[in-house]
């Protein structure tokens, strides 16, 4: 990873800690999935397809489902929202290019969330 690209993910990362507190009040989001899927509820499930379908390079209809289905409000969603957005921004570059995806759609991304969620102003800088 370049030093650029670097960079960009601390950023990412460091937002996605500064909403956790900011939003959850916790020093990280961390969204863990059931062991077994018999036992997911709707959002363990919305995560599993979204998380899948991302793996699979469909970013952006990944990206679409998780706006779809994104409920304000909901503190267990905003939190699978953001780990959705962290695992993204933990994807290799040449991944992300191959499949029309940013780490900057990432990062507004993160910023559309937290909108949603009622911090607004919130500006993620990609280092450019």
């Amino acid at each position: 990873m370049g030093l650029k690209q670097d960079f960009v993910l601390r950023r990412l990362e460091d937002q996605g800690r500064f909403l956790a507190r900011l939003i959850l009040g916790k020093e990280e989001a961390k969204y863990e999935l059931p062991e077994y899927e018999a036992i997911d509820n709707e959002v363990d499930r919305l995560y599993r397809k979204i998380l899948s379908l991302a793996d699979a390079g469909e970013i952006n209809e990944a990206e679409n489902l998780l706006l779809e289905e994104l409920e304000t409000g909901d503190l267990q969603m905003f939190e699978m929202a953001l780990c959705f957005y962290l695992h993204l921004a933990h994807m290799d570059e040449e991944f992300l290019e191959e499949h029309q995806y940013t780490r900057e759609e990432i990062g507004e991304g993160m910023e559309s969330l937290a909108e949603d969620f009622g911090v607004s102003g919130l500006e993620i800088s990609m280092g450019k």
